[in-house]
């Protein structure tokens, strides 16, 4: 336990007597550092991603330091709710533990590591609730309510990754103020006010490809990336290469560069963290995007990763012949007319890509070249089946971790349009709107290395009239 811990423990409890009269020294003991893209969906459904760290109960402020040796954390215990030391691999960092009827819970917390799991139970409240956390005021998610006992284990959890654009606010080594507050799932309002919380915070043991998921990894800015206040937009992602990017000063809500058009077609990457203080239900801002002459392009305002590049994007044909030059200029804007100014400490950023090869299959573009967990797969083979049919399989590769490609093109259904792609006991989903075309498009699914198996996409809602029916499988480069 530092001696900045230990203040910020005291001064917040401070602060906080008259709800916690009996609570002055827990939190205190067994300060345990960790070592860590992504916030991640919980088996409950709902994201909740924060950061954290300390836990514990002293005796006395003049304790003697523990013994080294000892580094496993213990439970924390208060009014009849525990905080478990260790969930799997993961050791507690930090607890606090709400008084019956407190629906929301603020407590200091200086982190020491960005690679954490934030957990939570939940009593006096149902399914129909959840948490919702904050960082330094900076919105990270929402943990849901109806876990259970079970919760440390099997729900109301996620993971804050250690490229998460949120450290660039609440950097390692600096207190910062979390809060826990239950929400009416459906109004997204505050609610249940017969609520009690436990919030443990746990340093995220890395987790091995052999745990069953595909391989991930960080990818470093290479030598030709660009960089500016901890954003990076790599020079080349998959098959696609920076044509040029700008990040502008804290505070500053415009950016403008120039490249050289090649022909190719363009994938735009914004970072804009304007939206920091809202949920997925409340974004008041967006990036307007103006690439060469012609509208703007609008595109949210969202900033998950500080490898600005592995975003989510926007990609448009070239404006201008190959060869010219290319005027861009991108800004933070109320998603409303009317609505506020941009918050003063926000971040913008714009990359912008010239697209891969393509691989074309009945109208429909497969790259031949992504980049997946961050390692870069090749596209090794394409087979297709008349739409009509509804069904398809091939094989997988065994052996080895790939990324499989699934879809459609067009298949003449005017209406909503699904198709799942199974592969042995494991499904997944893909749906396109009314309006579309009638097409699936094209998801990715990373696989981990294993026995070879099958995988069959079939179409689930609508009755195909044309058009193919897609599966293609991406081997590593």
């Amino acid at each position: 336990m530092n001696l900045q811990d230990l203040r910020d423990e005291l001064a917040t409890r401070a602060t906080a007597a008259d709800e916690h009269p009996a609570d002055l020294l827990p939190g205190v003991k067994n300060k345990i550092r960790g070592t860590r893209r992504r916030r991640t969906f919980t088996a409950l459904g709902v994201i909740a991603v924060i950061a954290a760290i300390g836990a514990g109960l002293v005796p006395s402020l003049r304790s003697t330091p523990p013994d080294p040796a000892d580094d496993t954390p213990h439970d924390y215990t208060r009014n009849g709710m525990t905080v478990p030391g260790m969930v799997g691999n993961d050791k507690l960092l930090k607890a606090w533990i709400g008084d019956r009827n407190q629906d929301k819970l603020s407590f200091a917390w200086t982190p020491q590591t960005t690679s954490v799991t934030l957990r939570v139970d939940c009593g006096g409240v149902g399914g129909m609730y959840g948490v919702r956390f904050k960082l330094n005021g900076w919105y990270v998610g929402d943990a849901g309510c109806d876990g259970g006992p079970g919760t440390w284990n099997l729900g109301a959890s996620a993971e804050i990754r250690p490229d998460d654009a949120l450290w660039l606010t609440s950097p390692v080594g600096r207190s910062a103020q979390v809060t826990a507050e239950v929400i009416d799932l459906q109004t997204r309002r505050p609610g249940a006010k017969n609520a009690q919380l436990a919030v443990g915070i746990y340093a995220t043991a890395p987790k091995p490809t052999a745990s069953g998921g595909p391989p991930t990894r960080p990818v470093p800015a290479d030598p030709n990336a660009y960089s500016k206040d901890g954003v990076v937009y790599r020079s080349t992602i998959g098959g696609d290469t920076l044509a040029g990017a700008k990040v502008a000063d804290p505070g500053r809500t415009e950016v403008r560069f120039i490249f050289t058009a090649t022909g190719n077609r363009l994938v735009l990457h914004d970072f804009c963290t304007a939206n920091a203080g809202s949920d997925s239900a409340d974004r008041p801002y967006s990036v307007s995007i103006r690439v060469g002459p012609g509208a703007p392009y609008s595109s949210t305002c969202e900033a998950s990763s500080t490898d600005a590049g592995t975003g989510s994007s926007i990609t448009i044909a070239s404006p201008v012949a190959a060869g010219q030059r290319v005027d861009v200029v991108a800004q933070i804007v109320p998603s409303h007319q009317g609505g506020p100014a941009a918050p003063p400490d926000a971040r913008l950023g714009l990359g912008i890509y010239f697209e891969g090869n393509q691989h074309v299959v009945d109208g429909v573009l497969l790259p031949e070249r992504i980049e997946s967990g961050g390692y870069d797969y090749k596209l090794a083979d394409v087979r297709t089946a008349a739409g009509p049919s509804k069904t398809m399989s091939m094989v997988t590769p065994a052996d080895t971790p790939y990324v499989i490609a699934y879809g459609s093109s067009p298949l003449g259904i005017s209406g909503h349009v699904e198709g799942t792609l199974r592969v042995g006991k494991s499904e997944s989903g893909i749906g396109a709107a009314a309006g579309s075309g009638g097409s699936l498009g094209i998801a990715y699914d990373p696989r981990p290395a294993g026995p070879a198996d099958t995988a069959t996409v079939t179409v689930t809602g609508g009755t195909p009239t044309k058009g193919k029916l897609i599966l293609a499988i991406y081997r590593p480069a």
